[in-house]
């Protein structure tokens, strides 16, 4: 294990936040009720797999407060308010360096669409990188946080500011949906928008909710199956990350029509999964991550399940229904 997977670890174990609450699903129409001749099932993360909902983050002035006090945290346990302070004196320091942030966030962003991306997207830890350097000039020594592992420690700091930012706890019942497909001899995958944490995060969570039956994501999802937008020079949306997905598909001879994409966006998952030849499930079970954008009419997906328990009773393997 790297020793960022165990300050994870370590972090995640001394009180992982989460925000309980009774979920609601969204109405969303489908096309059918089961689905046949499945061999792959690629899944979405953020608002599919992953709950990360936080009360607050739906208002705007709320969301900036929940954020100023992540960085807070973020410095005071990284030892940088003390030279935050000496950036801007009269300002707070979690909030000069929520302005850091923020700014950095936008200047990175035509760098990435100049790389030539389908949709901008940063790396948290480039922009981490560049307020180290500032932070540097100031006086600060990475070194004397975690001793040898200055190149690293911007990862450091992005993990702990997503950690505090936001929910993290995998939606009631994945791991025995995602079970009980492999034991259909399903094969799984992933295509999702994400950081480098993403899969960090995934195997503490399925450790948790699986009670230690699996210790690392990809002991249910199949490596070559496997696509994160940080390691594919772009995001999810469009043909980005669909095309090689398709390719790793055909090697096992499986065709994009013998798979179904799930995820929790009309628009960003089920609309260009669909123009991409696979069919499509929707994950209607809470509808704060439901994002249908009015748009329920025009991009029907071909089956939804509001529960995770639903969907390996509407997959299978063998053709017709399920």
């Amino acid at each position: 294990m790297s020793r960022l997977a165990e300050f994870a670890r370590d972090l995640h174990e001394s009180g992982a936040p989460v925000y309980p609450r009774l979920l609601e699903a969204a109405d969303c129409p489908s096309r059918m009720e089961n689905l046949g001749d499945v061999k792959a099932v690629v899944f979405d993360v953020y608002g599919t797999l992953i709950n990360y909902w936080r009360p607050g983050f739906d208002d705007a002035g709320q969301r900036s407060r929940i954020l100023i006090e992540a960085l807070r945290r973020v410095a005071d346990r990284f030892g940088l308010t003390a030279f935050l302070a000496d950036m801007d004196p009269g300002a707070e320091p979690e909030k000069t360096l929520y302005d850091l942030y923020h700014g950095c966030i936008a200047l990175c962003r035509p760098n990435a669409a100049k790389k030539g991306a389908g949709f901008p997207e940063t790396k948290v830890e480039d922009v981490w990188e560049v307020i180290l350097l500032m932070l540097e000039r100031r006086g600060f020594d990475a070194e004397k946080v975690f001793p040898g592992v200055d190149g690293e420690i911007a990862r450091y700091l992005a993990y702990a500011y997503n950690f505090f930012s936001l929910g993290r706890e995998l939606y009631p019942g994945v791991v025995d949906a995602l079970a009980a497909l492999k034991k259909k001899n399903i094969v799984l995958g992933i295509v999702s928008t994400a950081q480098f944490y993403t899969p960090i995060d995934l195997t503490l969570l399925i450790r948790d909710q699986s009670r230690g039956v699996y210790d690392d994501f990809n002991e249910l999802f199949e490596p070559d199956l496997t696509f994160f937008s940080c390691e594919c020079s772009g995001a999810r949306q469009g043909e980005t990350m669909f095309r090689p997905l398709c390719r790793a598909l055909l090697e096992r001879r499986i065709i994009p029509e013998q798979t179904i994409f799930a995820g929790n966006d009309l628009v960003k998952d089920i609309g260009p999964a669909a123009e991409a030849g696979m069919r499509t499930a929707m994950f209607t079970g809470d509808r704060h991550s439901a994002l249908l954008h009015g748009r329920e009419r025009t991009i029907v997906p071909d089956m939804a399940f509001a529960t995770w328990d639903e969907l390996p009773r509407k997959v299978s393997k063998e053709k017709g229904t399920a």
